[in-house]
């Protein structure tokens, strides 16, 4: 029944009848109250660019005595893969309480529960759940507990689901083609996955780029690359200190950048790097008398396998007009744009971030990461490094600076991260990357920080451009109007 709450029409695509995510939910009204029922079923068709998948309510603490199906179907000639971001459920011994069970035609179910112990955030054992066949279960419980009677804080489970390529080299024997081996050609699943419509109801994109044009003189709506969806995802763990070396995929948007020395930066779009403007005009005198070419490298965790694929040429810089380069105290402005003379090609490692809308996503203790290829002991690294640093409280950061006795000056164009006691793992070589935050509203990375300034590379706290405050003067740069 049209407009009924719960149905969906079928959308008819290049002659396919597709099932867009729908939910059947079950309604009753009852002295005028309008009631849910516990149990929900729903179908996704999975693509080759990951998509979320969350618990009811996620990142809400979810209710006990409800129950959800979600059946994952991926198209003729795939398999579904699913991996885990966040996995919080309320211990219970033997998985008798409340759980998450995975289930595939002809292969064995698989029950994940919270474990006595376990930290928050921290997915089930970083293991990737493929389908036998073309498609996936996935059922979500949390049990009633008459004993229970007390609200508790565990918030459910965030997974990512994506169609792989498989193929059959003999028989009926079928491999499934996972992202960081060398697979066969994966087929396209009508459109380029690696790209979204910035407008709801554009019915595809083009395989290559932004584009705009004219129809009897109205505009199409424009379409732009996915951003701050990586298809490995990155193991968040709130109680560990220290860096991590980043596995393929994990920061897709990270730039190593060769310019007056090593540097970061981070993909915006398919064209555009993300840097701070310190490493293209350095504030020490003898960079200064030096004219360097500017090289960006895209695509790995490893600088041999970097410099091996090579550099993109760079069409231009633009440098915000806020920086000043001859004054060496202060960074304010400290942001850089490197246009590159061709687009890039998309795939599971390179990706771009998306740029942060709102100062939620700076709210002290907040936890971010930072990626880079800087020092670290002493010693240039050779692979990827990540750390996880909290937003910090300006006022322990201005006091932090004052008592030692230092005259940069920390304007409101800025923040700080990390802690006064813990190393800051962040270092010479890390300029120009950025601190992304995980925005739970639209279940993406948001590069909220540019590494700009600190003192040394021991204990204390770094110092961030704020990149909301820079976001229209980047958006009027990338659409060439400024």
């Amino acid at each position: 029944i049209s407009g009924f709450p719960g149905t969906l029409p079928l959308v008819e695509l290049h002659g396919l009848i597709l099932s867009p995510p729908f939910t059947y939910r079950c309604w009753l009204v009852l002295w005028g109250i309008l009631h849910t029922c516990p149990t929900q079923a729903s179908v996704l068709l999975a693509q080759q660019l990951p998509q979320q998948l969350t618990s009811p309510g996620y990142p809400e603490p979810y209710l006990k005595g409800q129950e959800s199906h979600t059946d994952i179907e991926a198209p003729e000639g795939f398999a579904v893969r699913l991996v885990f971001q966040d996995f919080d459920l309320e211990p219970s011994p033997d998985c008798e309480g409340d759980s998450v069970t995975i289930s595939s035609r002809g292969a064995d179910a698989i029950r994940l529960c919270g474990q006595q112990g376990s930290s928050l955030e921290s997915p089930p054992g970083h293991r990737e759940f493929v389908s036998s066949g073309r498609s996936l279960r996935l059922t979500f419980r949390a049990h009633s507990s008459s004993q229970n009677k007390v609200a508790h804080l565990h918030k459910g489970f965030l997974a990512l689901y994506q169609a792989i390529a498989v193929s059959q080299p003999s028989g009926d024997s079928k491999a499934a083609t996972t992202p960081g081996a060398d697979p066969p050609r994966i087929q396209n699943l009508g459109q380029d996955s690696n790209y979204e419509a910035e407008q709801t109801g554009t019915p595809s994109c083009p395989s290559l780029g932004t584009w705009k044009d004219r129809q009897d003189g109205e505009e199409v709506p424009q379409c732009g690359p996915v951003c701050g969806r990586p298809v490995v995802p990155i193991a968040r763990n709130p109680e560990a200190s220290g860096s991590w070396r980043a596995e393929l995929g994990n920061f897709p948007w990270q730039a190593f950048t060769s310019i007056h020395g090593r540097g970061g930066g981070a993909l915006l779009g398919d064209r555009w790097i993300l840097t701070a403007a310190h490493t293209v005009y350095p504030k020490d005198s003898v960079s200064l008398r030096k004219n360097r070419s500017v090289e960006v490298f895209l695509g790995h965790t490893d600088v041999d396998e970097l410099l091996r694929l090579g550099s993109h040429p760079v069409r231009r810089v633009v440098v915000h007009p806020d920086y000043r380069q001859h004054e060496p105290h202060d960074f304010t402005g400290d942001i850089a744009l490197l246009e590159l003379q061709h687009r890039v090609t998309l795939g599971p490692s390179l990706l771009p971030v998306c740029l942060p809308d709102s100062e939620t996503l700076y709210r002290r203790g907040l936890g971010g990461y930072v990626s880079g290829f800087g020092v670290e002991n002493g010693w240039l690294t050779t692979q990827m490094k990540y750390s996880r640093l909290p937003v910090a409280p300006r006022e322990a950061c201005e006091a932090w600076l004052l008592q030692r006795q230092r005259t940069e000056v920390f304007s409101d164009s800025m923040f700080c991260a990390g802690d006064e006691v813990q190393r800051n793992s962040v270092c010479q070589g890390d300029s120009g990357s950025v601190y992304v935050v995980w925005d739970n509203r639209t279940l993406r990375w948001v590069a909220t920080g540019i590494v700009s300034w600190g003192i040394g590379c021991g204990k204390g706290y770094g110092f961030y451009t704020k990149v909301l405050n820079y976001v229209d003067w980047i958006k009027r740069v990338m659409e060439g109007k400024d």
